[in-house]
């Protein structure tokens, strides 16, 4: 099995709704990889299993 580590340079087109989903009118998924990108400037490390499934770590 192989780990995708997101960062700012993949994050816009790696799959991350296994983690979060959308609320009817609530960009839940966007303000997420938002927030993920301001944090990986503070040391976030984000893996996510390269498989179908919710499988993450963060």
């Amino acid at each position: 099995m192989n780990f995708i580590t997101l960062n700012q340079d993949n994050i816009d087109q790696e799959h991350i709704c296994c983690a979060i989903t959308d609320k009817k009118g609530e960009p839940c998924v966007s303000s997420k990889k938002e927030w993920m990108t301001e944090r990986f400037k503070d040391g976030l490390v984000f893996l996510k299993l390269d498989a179908r499934g919710k499988v993450f770590i963060e």
